[in-house]
């Protein structure tokens, strides 16, 4: 019998995160509702790196509303401007129909990426499937 090298395992694992990171890009994905929309034309998103600003205008078009006044709508942006594991800070302006813009005070605080836990997984996956390749060589 063959003896196993458990170095390739801990190598497998670093490599599973790695190509966790490198594969998915780091994005976030912006979710809002509103229950009516009374002369809403639009919308703006803004970002900061800090909760009190300066925030960047993100959307130079307004995202068009889609609701009215009796009924809402959902929303989403897709950021994918933003860089690894950092955490932002989004605030959303309402654009009426008169040209008057409504800035929220509500700030939502996110960090970029699909998050450690699945880069986690890949390298335990990655870890599980050099083990099995050395098993099996190993016979």
């Amino acid at each position: 019998m063959k003896s196993i090298s458990y170095l390739a395992i801990p190598l497998s694992f670093a490599l599973g995160i790695l190509l966790a990171w490198l594969v998915w890009p780091p994005k976030v994905i912006v979710t809002w509702e509103t229950a009516s929309e009374v002369d809403t034309a639009g919308f703006y998103l803004y970002r900061s790196d800090s909760p009190s600003g300066p925030f960047i205008l993100l959307n130079t078009t307004p995202i068009p509303a889609q609701g009215d006044p009796l009924t809402g709508a959902s929303y989403q942006f897709e950021d994918r401007t933003v860089k690894w594991g950092r955490v932002y800070f989004y605030r959303l302006e309402e654009l009426e129909r008169s040209g008057g813009r409504n800035q929220y005070p509500e700030v939502a605080k996110v960090r970029a990426g699909a998050g450690w836990g699945l880069a986690l997984g890949f390298g335990v996956l990655a870890a599980s499937l050099a083990w099995l390749g050395l098993a099996v060589k190993a016979r």
